[in-house]
């Protein structure tokens, strides 16, 4: 009688044995779990919220374009103090990179210095926002708000919420570098990311709104 033979299950990387799920085989040829990463998680996570942001402003940008032959019917001109806060949040990308090469090297006081000037000229670029505001008013003289008027408003009030969560976590850094005498470079980095985005972003958004 001839014999029945049992095919050989393969056995190689991600191949579990029976019931027992694959182990994951490093370079050593052991099984052994993979490491977590928990900056690299975060960091993905960042860039995922960051794409999500970038879509949303995109059609918030597209809608505006798409408007912007009847712009000559009304009256809406560009406010100067929107010129200097683009400037600005676009010059404290410069103390923010500084306090992440300072926190590479584990210098806490460089630290300290980019982190301050870094929040320092994002309150001040919010301040200058709101004077914004206050200019687009004052060219309306008690006219009824239209698309493009509101559209700078709900551009730039978005963008100062994400810029004001900026803040926040600025603040919290330079808590830590300041009284806790200590710093994690990938949160810095982290926070770098996110601030040198927004500023990329408004100038984006700032250089659509002048389309005419």
């Amino acid at each position: 009688m001839t014999k029945l033979k049992t095919p050989v299950r393969p056995r190689g990387r991600g191949i579990g044995e029976g019931n027992v799920p694959p182990r994951y085989r490093g370079g050593d040829g052991e099984g052994h779990e993979q490491p977590f990463d928990r900056f690299q998680a975060a960091r993905l996570g960042l860039y995922i919220f960051l794409g999500a942001i970038t879509t949303m402003f995109g059609a918030l940008a597209v809608l505006y374009l798409l408007r912007t032959p009847a712009r000559a019917d009304f009256a809406f001109q560009m406010p100067k103090l929107a010129w200097f806060s683009t400037a600005l949040i676009l010059l404290s990308s410069i103390p923010c990179q500084m306090a992440l090469n300072a926190a590479r090297v584990e210098h806490l006081r460089g630290v300290w210095r980019g982190l301050l000037l870094t929040l320092m000229l994002g309150v001040l670029f919010l301040m200058l926002q709101l004077g914004s505001w206050g200019e687009v008013a004052r060219q309306l003289q008690g006219a009824p708000a239209h698309f493009f008027t509101a559209m700078f408003y709900v551009i730039s009030a978005i963008h100062g919420l994400h810029l004001l969560g900026g803040l926040v976590f600025v603040a919290i850094l330079l808590y830590q570098a300041q009284v806790a005498q200590r710093v994690n470079p990938q949160s810095v980095e982290l926070g770098a990311i996110y601030w040198h985005f927004l500023g990329i972003l408004w100038a984006a958004l700032f250089a659509v709104m002048l389309i005419k």
